[in-house]
């Protein structure tokens, strides 16, 4: 081969990468990219009972303060005894939330099984129908406390004379279970 054709294929070749290279520069011109990032609020979950977070833990306590006993001349403050009605209060606060809540409140009442005239008549000021209560509260009033009365009441009559002597003597505390049970409600 003649040394003038090897130039001139050394010079295709040479023109064919710089053509090749333009080509690939000018194209990596019109090429461009970004990364962003897409925000999203979370809606803000915040439930106490009783000034107790449930959100961090399982248990509250219905102390003394919570429950409200009538006055009666002849019984010490904060004692029951019979013929006496109380009213515990369950407070739930749920300032804060950015959601509408369903709760359920439910009463073991089998705890006072054993003391048939000691009884929780009222939840929310409506007659006791069943162990379990249920409410709403919307988007509109989760900045607002609600207090839930439960009524329980001591029946006072002749035929349990015997039993009412035997709780005011041997038992210091009734203990009444209850769950309170929140959740994030959606609608129906």
């Amino acid at each position: 081969m003649k040394k003038t054709n090897k130039y001139l294929i050394i010079v295709i070749v040479l023109l064919f990468i710089c053509l090749i290279g333009t080509v690939a520069f000018t194209y990596a011109k019109y090429i461009s990219s970004a990364t962003g990032t897409a925000d999203a609020q979370v809606a803000t979950w915040a439930v106490k009972v009783n000034n107790t977070d449930i959100v961090q833990t399982a248990n509250f306590s219905l102390d003394g303060d919570y429950i409200q006993w009538q006055e009666n001349e002849n019984v010490a403050d904060g004692y029951i005894a019979p013929g006496m009605t109380g009213t515990m209060k369950i407070k739930l606060d749920t300032t804060g939330s950015k959601v509408a809540v369903k709760y359920t409140i439910s009463i073991d009442q089998t705890a006072l099984a054993t003391y048939n005239q000691i009884n929780i008549t009222k939840v929310n000021g409506q007659p006791v129908t069943s162990d379990s209560y249920s409410g709403v509260i919307t988007l509109a009033n989760v900045d607002n406390v609600l207090e839930i009365p439960i009524e329980i009441s001591w029946i006072n009559q002749e035929a349990t004379n015997e039993s009412d002597t035997n709780i005011g003597s041997t038992v210091s505390n009734l203990s009444i279970p209850i769950t309170v049970t929140a959740e994030q409600y959606i609608g129906a």
